[in-house]
Order: C-alpha cells, then structure tokens, then sequence
C-alpha cells in the first residue's frame, strides 16, 4: 500500500499532525509521504495521486472553511477515479464539521472519502485585536496538548490500515454547526484579507515575513514594505516575525501575554513548508 498525504499549515500544528501520521503509518509497514502544498507543483503531485492506494489531505479550518491555499490545490488537480481518500483538519476547540468541508471539495474531483477527521491542537490564534482567544507559549502546556493529540492520531492511522471507514464531523448536525462559524466568516473574509501591517519602527527590514508568507502578500523591495491585500489569514508573518512588528487589524502583539505561538515544536520554522519530506 502506498499512502501520499498533501497538507497545508500555517503555524505548524497542521505539520505536526501529518509528520506523526506518516510516521505511525510507516511504522505500520505502509509507505507514507507528507508534502506540503507549498512544495509542490500540481503537475507533479498530480503524478503521485494517481500512483497511490491512498491520498490524504491535511489543513488548518478558518471560521469552519478551508484555507484558500488548500481551496486552491484541490481547484487545481485533475479529476480521478473513486481514489480512496482521508481527509482531516486541525482545530482549537471545535469547528462543527471541519474535516467534511474539505470532502465537499474533493468529492466532484472523484475522491472517495473514506476516513476524516479533527484534531485539537494548541491555540496558535494570539492575534491581540481578539482577546477572547486564550493561547499559551509555555512549552510544558504545549506537550500536553502533543501527548493527548498523538492518542488520536495513532487511532486515526488504526482505522486508515484497517480499511473501515471512519468520518468524524460528517453528519447532517455537524453541518449545520459549522454553518454557524462558516456563513459570516466567508461573508467577512474579502475585509479580512488587507489588514496586516508592518510597525516600521520596530521591524529590522529582514524580509523574513515576506518570504515565508504563502501568499505572496507581503512584499519586500529592502526598504519598505507593501501588501497585495490577498491575506489567506494564517497568521505565519504575525506570530513568526523575530521582533513582532506586525499588525493585525491596527494592533500589535501584546508582549504581556508572552510570545505568539511559534509552532509545536521549539524546532519548527515555517520556511520548512516550502521542503518536502
């Protein structure tokens, strides 16, 4: 059996779920890859779909909605024939029926969703213009959440090798529940995509935010920066710059609640996305 699993992450849970999958798939004696979407052309990974048992696809919700990034890839690929398929999303607390609105989308491009679904990770949201979201950078209190979320994972993989279908989140409620969430956030999302900002005075012009933006939405010339407006909202140049000069919606980072979320492990940085594994 092989198994190739496409991922979008903006902060790095995303990332860790796929590398600890892959890796309990591997463990299991089944050949697994993990590739980001920013690595990859559709051509090529076109090529890898159509020679693999399985195909996975990996994603962070937004407002219970795929990432555009992810829209996007799924947009681009060519039909197939009922290729089996899982499909699962990484969420703070709940998102209704985050791992079925992926299938939406892949179901007319002839995939058979097979597994799905959500994984709880740490809060990366530490954006200060949204105080009523809590989040935390103390690594002890990150592990916790790892330990507890790697249980799921191993399960997940337990259903995938055994062939029985699984598909969390997939029912007419959960449906309406992400509704709830999806609805005025797809409303809101074109006003939310033109509101970061650079803090001239604090950045150090090292043009990190801009290189790692998957977007392509911040734009660097050595000297100033500008933005395309085309924000995909995943907080990557807010929670990563080394001196947090970035604004969202007019307001900095709050040092006194600690330093943004800068992925689950003290290794990860996010040009790793642009890798493949």
């Amino acid at each position: 059996m092989m198994i190739v699993l496409f991922y979008f992450s903006g902060t790095g849970n995303t990332w860790w779920v796929s590398e600890e999958l892959v890796n309990l798939l591997e463990k299991k004696e089944i050949a697994a890859s993990a590739i980001s979407i920013e690595s990859i052309e559709s051509r090529e990974a076109q090529a890898m779909i159509e020679k693999a048992d399985i195909v996975g696809f990996g994603y962070p919700i937004y407002g219970s909605d795929l990432p555009q990034p992810m829209k996007e890839f799924i947009m681009s690929l060519e039909a197939v024939n009922n290729k089996k398929c899982f499909v699962f999303c990484t969420q703070v607390s709940w998102s209704g029926d985050g791992a079925r609105i992926g299938a939406e989308f892949l179901r007319p491009k002839g995939f058979d969703i097979r597994w799905g679904e959500e994984f709880l990770m740490p809060n990366n949201i530490c954006v200060s213009a949204l105080p009523f979201f809590s989040f935390t950078s103390d690594r002890k209190k990150i592990e916790d959440v790892l330990a507890k979320c790697s249980g799921q994972i191993e399960r997940f993989a337990g259903h995938i090798v055994s062939g029985k279908p699984f598909r969390k989140g997939f029912s007419f409620l959960s449906f309406l529940l992400g509704c709830v969430q999806r609805v005025p956030f797809r409303i809101v999302y074109k006003s939310l995509q033109n509101d970061i900002k650079v803090n001239s005075e604090l950045c150090t012009f090292c043009g990190f935010c801009a290189k790692v933006c998957p977007a392509g939405n911040l734009i660097f010339d050595g000297e100033t920066f500008s933005t395309r407006g085309n924000c995909v909202l995943c907080m990557r140049c807010y929670n990563f710059c080394p001196v947090s000069a970035i604004k969202y919606m007019n307001r900095l980072h709050n040092a006194d609640k600690g330093e943004p979320y800068r992925g689950p492990l003290e290794t990860f940085s996010p040009d790793m996305l642009c890798g493949k594994r």
